[in-house]
């Protein structure tokens, strides 16, 4: 699982859409849909943001509707099943403003269309697969009231959110250690660190392999061995030095332990190796904040304006030291280019 974020400065599109990431793989769709509702406003999806990353935020809030949606459709036939017509209605209602899976919706028409007085059997909609669109949410009763009907969505389904939100090559990777590891993944993400533990260590007992040591790592640093952590993140980084994960984790272990010039080494290593480099920009500019050096911030996060993922983001971070700086007119020029809302 993933370490918190160390470094928020200004709440720019990254700080919402990493909120919402954590939301979504603990199966709080609501509150991840409103999260990457807000990364989408800061992004500014019809300026300057890299398109492929508006689309990323796009998939995501319509992976949370049809979530939404699904969880709805079991609370709506529940109250079909109990002559509830009107609290049917209502979600179905949240189904069609907030699903664009096609099933759902067509389910949801059909129940919408049934007579009053009838009492249509359980139907159950088709896996939701990912698509476009978004709309902003209006459902989070339904869903914080009716939590425990997550048991109606299968491990399968838990564990795809949960793996899709992981960086480069992780997913494919995550997804193809195993049904044990998988096992394990679902009992973090349900609460069990301790026995997920368990289930990881027995694994590596087979062979180590960076991903289990990164999984057990963070699990120690959880429960407060950090000499463990940073030993794991050692040996996961040992085996692939490209882990993106392992890397930033290495970085806030560090940053957390005040060790900040050794953050600062791991950080140039990303950048020199090509390891997310962008966001090892980013966070070498936040550790010179957290220093008080900021003519390397601005530095750092000058690099990253011809980035069209992050220009926005680093200029956000830029304006505030040009301004205590006294240099207004750099301030305003990269406002007025990074439009309303970057800083």
């Amino acid at each position: 699982m993933f370490l918190k974020k160390l470094f928020n400065f200004s709440k720019d599109y990254s700080h919402y859409l990493e909120k919402g990431d954590r939301c979504l793989a603990a199966e709080r769709y609501a509150d991840a849909r409103n999260a990457y509702g807000e990364a989408l406003e800061r992004l500014g999806a019809g300026g300057e943001a890299d398109p492929s990353l508006v689309e990323d935020v796009r998939r995501k809030i319509a992976l949370t509707g049809n979530m939404l949606g699904r969880l709805n459709l079991v609370e709506a036939e529940h109250a079909l099943a109990g002559g509830d017509r009107k609290k049917a209605e209502e979600h179905l209602g949240i189904i069609m403003e907030l699903a664009d899976d096609a099933d759902l919706r067509e389910t949801a028409e059909r129940l919408l269309a049934a007579p009053a007085a009838g009492t249509p059997g359980t139907v159950h909609a088709e896996p939701v697969h990912d698509c476009g669109g978004c709309r902003g949410s209006a459902a989070e009763t339904a869903t914080d009231e009716h939590h425990d009907m997550d048991e109606n969505i299968s491990g399968e389904d838990r564990l795809a959110l949960y793996f899709q939100t992981l960086p480069g090559d992780l997913p494919e990777r995550y997804a193809g250690m195993g049904a044990e590891f998988a096992r394990a993944c679902l009992l973090n993400l349900a609460g069990d660190g301790a026995g997920a533990l368990r289930v990881f260590e027995e694994l590596s007992a087979d062979g180590d392999n960076d991903i289990l040591n990164y999984e057990m790592a963070i699990l120690y640093y959880q429960q407060g061995d950090a000499d463990r952590c940073g030993q794991l993140l050692g040996k996961a980084l040992g085996l692939d030095p490209g882990n993106p994960l392992c890397n930033i984790g290495l970085v806030q272990l560090y940053t957390e332990t005040g060790r900040v010039p050794e953050a600062l080494q791991v950080l140039e290593r990303m950048i020199a190796t090509n390891v997310a480099p962008g966001q090892a920009r980013l966070m070498q500019g936040d550790l010179y904040c957290l220093l008080d050096d900021e003519s390397n911030a601005i530095e750092s996060y000058s690099r990253l304006l011809a980035d069209p993922q992050f220009a926005k983001e680093a200029a956000g971070r830029i304006i505030p030291l040009l301004q205590r700086q006294g240099r207004t007119e750099e301030a305003a020029f990269l406002a007025k280019k990074y439009g309303k809302g970057c800083c």
